[in-house]
């Protein structure tokens, strides 16, 4: 931010602004992907890597 000349807030907005979901993704989300991924249900995934961007490309 310091770089860029951008505030707290206004770095913030930019982002969740560039974003598809208009939000970030929250801890709880990416705590269920991995609590999933550790679970029996996740038996057969392997080798993959999973994208946890809220739909950010």
């Amino acid at each position: 931010m310091t770089s860029t000349g951008m505030t707290n807030a206004k770095a913030r907005a930019s982002l969740v602004k560039g974003s598809p979901q208009k939000r970030f993704v929250k801890t709880s989300e990416v705590a269920r992907a991995e609590l999933w991924l550790c679970s029996p249900a996740a038996f057969s995934v392997n080798g993959h890597a999973l994208a946890l961007s809220g739909g950010e490309i």
